[in-house]
């Protein structure tokens, strides 16, 4: 059995911040609570993350729409400087009777214009919550460039459920992403590390991350996400594969609905072993988006946990250092139950199939109270052989003709 280090990216602040946002209110604690319920929390060590900065956030999101986050800041906070850091944990909270006032849907000109509208509705205390959600991702990455590459330990695993906003540009919020912390964690990777691979397993293209790094070198993103037409965000396509210096640094494989999980992993499996020969990272990143799996309202495949687990295990065999993110996920309840799972494997625990009775939220996981989840018998696979061929041949072309190697 690999040895591994394996830290959670925890505290009660970064709970209550990342529960704020309307999109998947009070997530983060569904997840946390069941991970505490199984007892994995004993076999890993708590990272208290920092709060980023005003000046962490421009490392990548332009003036203009920093400054529209920080006039969301929670009315009982001084104007924020652009130096400041923001208060301690615990000062950031407002009640729950003024946090259900505080969602609105602003379509002024300027909110448009910056993306907070429609699908990211702006609220009051919006800075706090995006300076922290953006710091557990910068203090997991930070403590990746501390701990990746001691001797003592096989491999590093960080963990983040909290993180993995992929869809936020430099200039705007998009897709329930107010914040990039992926790129901006990456970026926290690149003073240490020359080659990152990033790998994308939301069953939307993370959009924001590859139009980040689709100019250089020493980000790789690999992204799985099913692309059809009038589905989110409609980037990601085969012949998608970077700009520039960057050109070849970057895979797309775009699935149609229903893919089975005997289909998802032989590809997952086929392309990565190739990118690993190829390009041979020095770190990791994924987004585990757990809209990926049956069941999810803004999904459409027919995967389950065991199918990413068995993705995610073939990941964890390249032994690299490796930050785990969340992301999209709106079955609250099986997200919690994937990202579960997926925390037992790095922790290299089996869990009984029944949920803990005592968990504070057991009667959100009926009518079966079971871990697990099937797929489904009845949903059609529209993904033929010919075009899952296709996408992967593309994907290995383009290693070749773009001489994709290690920098």
């Amino acid at each position: 059995m690999p040895k591994r280090r394996v830290l959670y990216v925890h505290n009660e602040n970064l709970m209550q911040q990342a529960d704020k946002n309307p999109a998947v209110r009070d997530r983060a604690t569904l997840t946390h609570s069941l991970i505490g319920s199984y007892g994995l929390l004993m076999h890993m060590q708590q990272l208290k993350p920092k709060i980023c900065t005003y000046a962490d956030l421009r490392s990548f999101h332009n003036h203009a729409y920093v400054e529209q986050l920080v006039k969301k800041v929670t009315q009982s906070k001084q104007k924020v400087s652009e130096n400041a850091f923001i208060a301690d944990e615990g000062e950031n909270s407002t009640s729950e009777d003024e946090a259900d006032n505080d969602y609105c849907l602003d379509t002024t000109f300027a909110h448009r214009e910056y993306g907070l509208g429609f699908d990211c509705p702006s609220w009051r205390g919006m800075w706090e919550y995006v300076c922290a959600v953006a710091g557990g991702t910068m203090s997991a990455c930070a403590a990746l460039c501390k701990y990746g590459t001691k001797n003592d330990c096989n491999q590093t695993i960080i963990i983040n459920w909290t993180g993995g906003w992929h869809h936020a540009q430099r200039e705007r919020a998009a897709g329930y992403c107010y914040v990039n912390d992926i790129v901006l964690g990456i970026l926290v990777l690149r003073e240490h590390f020359n080659r990152i691979l990033y790998i994308d397993l939301d069953v939307h293209h993370g959009d924001g991350v590859q139009q980040a790094f689709e100019i250089t070198k020493h980000v790789f993103t690999f992204s799985m996400h099913q692309y059809e037409c009038g589905f989110y965000p409609g980037t990601g396509g085969i012949d998608d594969c970077g700009f520039g210096s960057g050109k070849g640094y970057a895979a797309n494989f775009p699935y149609h609905s229903g893919i089975s999980g005997g289909s998802f992993c032989k590809y997952f499996k086929r392309i990565l072993t190739k990118i690993l020969a190829c390009y041979k990272p020095e770190a990791c990143v994924v987004q585990c988006g757990a809209d990926v799996i049956v069941g999810d309202p803004l999904g459409g495949t027919n995967l389950t946990p065991a199918d990413l687990l068995d993705c995610f295990d073939f990941i964890l065999q390249s032994k690299l250092p490796t930050v785990l993110l969340g992301g999209g996920g709106y079955n609250f309840t099986n997200a919690s139950r994937f990202w579960t799972q997926l925390t037992a494997c790095c922790c290299s625990v089996e869990l009984p199939d029944d949920i803990p009775a005592d968990d504070k939220y057991f009667l959100k996981y009926g009518p079966d109270y079971s871990l697990r989840i099937k797929a489904s018998k009845f949903m059609k696979d529209l993904n033929t052989l010919e075009h899952l061929e296709t996408c992967a041949i593309a994907i290995e072309d383009n290693l070749e003709k773009y001489n994709v190697k290690a920098i």
